[in-house]
């Protein structure tokens, strides 16, 4: 996958920074069909960089298998500094293809260190309503689906507790002390996810278990409000001292 990364940018003159794997094959919850989805950032060019006129800080590429996003790097922690989980999720990521930063141990610690709870909480809860939408209308009751669904619930209930949800699914497991019925009928369409392709529709049986179990966990969340953060000012103290970092040792 570096091989490919790079012949993107082969006639390109932006540079490089990170990318990551993103989605399922990140959570441990690949189909046989799943894409590659891999996410990042890079730098502008340099006279991208210097001139007056904005540019375009994202770039999309779909090539078969390859489904490729890079970022900007203002655009990156523009989005960092309002504790995005999607781009949280890919600073934490594992499935590292490609890392050209200094010192990224300590910066993805730092980052985790101050992120904001509150933020996490109703993105993933957002992101289980939303998909729990498409189950209950019956617009799209495939496992991806059902299983998207739990996955936001089960991290926005450990964002409620200031916890970082896991990224592998498994050790999101894990961090539940009680294997309750959300969980185990996680684990039961993960199986199935697994080996099935990505637009496999849920039996018809299972379909109103499902929609049980999610509302009723949905329900436990009506009127709930996680604490705040208080680390905003040494978050963005954090990205701020990266990024001339970053800018200073490639624009030297």
């Amino acid at each position: 996958m570096k091989n490919r990364i790079a012949s993107l940018f082969m006639d390109k003159s932006e540079i490089p920074l990170f990318y990551i794997e993103s989605g399922s094959r990140l959570w441990g919850i690949a189909s046989p069909d799943s894409d590659f989805d891999v996410r990042g950032f890079h730098l502008p060019a340099k006279t991208n960089y210097f001139d007056f006129k904005k540019q375009r800080d994202v770039w999309e590429v779909m090539d078969g298998e390859l489904d490729f996003v890079s970022y900007g790097l203002d655009k990156m922690f523009g989005l960092l500094q309002k504790s995005n989980p999607t781009v949280f999720e890919w600073v934490r990521a594992d499935l590292m293809y490609w890392n050209e930063l200094p010192d990224w141990t300590t910066f993805r610690r730092e980052v985790t260190e101050n992120i904001n709870f509150k933020a996490l909480y109703y993105h993933y809860l957002s992101l289980a309503k939303s998909h729990f939408y498409k189950l209950e209308s019956d617009q799209k009751f495939t496992y991806k689906v059902a299983f998207y669904c739990i996955r936001g619930l089960l991290s926005a209930e450990l964002a409620s507790q200031q916890v970082v949800p896991e990224l592998w699914i498994d050790d999101l497991f894990k961090q539940f002390g009680i294997e309750s019925e959300v969980i185990k009928l996680a684990k039961a369409s993960l199986e199935i996810k697994r080996q099935q392709t990505e637009k496999e529709e849920v039996r018809e049986a299972d379909k109103q278990k499902i929609v049980q179990v999610i509302k009723a966990c949905l329900y436990r969340f009506e009127g709930s409000t996680p604490g705040g953060s208080s680390t905003q000012a040494k978050l963005d103290k954090v990205l701020t001292n990266y990024s001339i970092q970053v800018k200073s040792m490639f624009y030297a």
